[in-house]
């Protein structure tokens, strides 16, 4: 790479991490590009040089916490210094403190990506794209320390997983508003959902 790509690779990155910043603090609605380029030490200009929109830019957000909330679980489970129920606890604790410091407003926005109601389907074809790995990964993981059954087949902890995360995030799924409620509820809902896949 040479400096000049770099230099590219940097602003860009700059420019990702306030908004992320901003976008979970304050929310998508009171969060400008004007904000946004200040915080990242640039120009709007610059800024739409590489994201055409505001909305384009929340949507690079949000995907790029599902592509790293599954990186930082994948690291999880590859850590061999750590039993295997000791790295749910960590996953469950990573998703209950994405969802706890989630402005409410942004929250929503994400919902509406999932569900594609801002017009692309492009993070939920992400999130489908990683999560079958994942999710045997874990399961195998699991069954090799005694800790998932080995009568839960991964197709029917598959159905699990869709019908837990899909009633939010499918198109046509669960109100916005619903979904904002049930947010106020997430670390029950993953203590469920976490501690029906290993059966306790």
């Amino acid at each position: 790479m040479d400096g000049n790509e770099r230099r590219k690779k940097l602003k860009r990155q700059a420019i990702m991490n306030a908004a992320t910043e901003m976008f979970v603090t304050n929310g998508y609605t009171k969060t400008s590009v004007q904000q946004i380029a200040k915080k990242a030490n640039s120009s709007q200009v610059t800024l739409y040089k590489y994201f055409p929109s505001k909305a384009d830019l929340a949507r690079e957000v949000v995907l790029s916490l599902v592509v790293d909330g599954y990186a930082h679980y994948e690291k999880q489970l590859d850590d061999p210094t750590k039993p295997f129920i000791d790295k749910m606890k960590v996953m469950m604790e990573k998703s209950v403190g994405v969802s706890d410091q989630m402005n409410d407003d942004f929250f929503r926005f994400m919902i509406d990506e999932f569900q594609g109601r801002n017009g692309d389907t492009h993070v939920m074809e992400e999130y489908d794209r990683l999560k079958y790995g994942f999710w045997r990964k874990l399961l195998a993981q699991g069954r090799t320390e005694h800790v998932v059954s080995d009568e839960l087949s991964d197709y029917g902890a598959m159905i699990y997983l869709d019908m837990y995360v899909k009633y939010v995030m499918q198109p046509g799924g669960v109100s916005v508003e619903r979904a904002t409620q049930m947010k106020k509820h997430e670390k029950e809902l993953v203590h469920l959902f976490f501690y029906g896949i290993i059966g306790q």
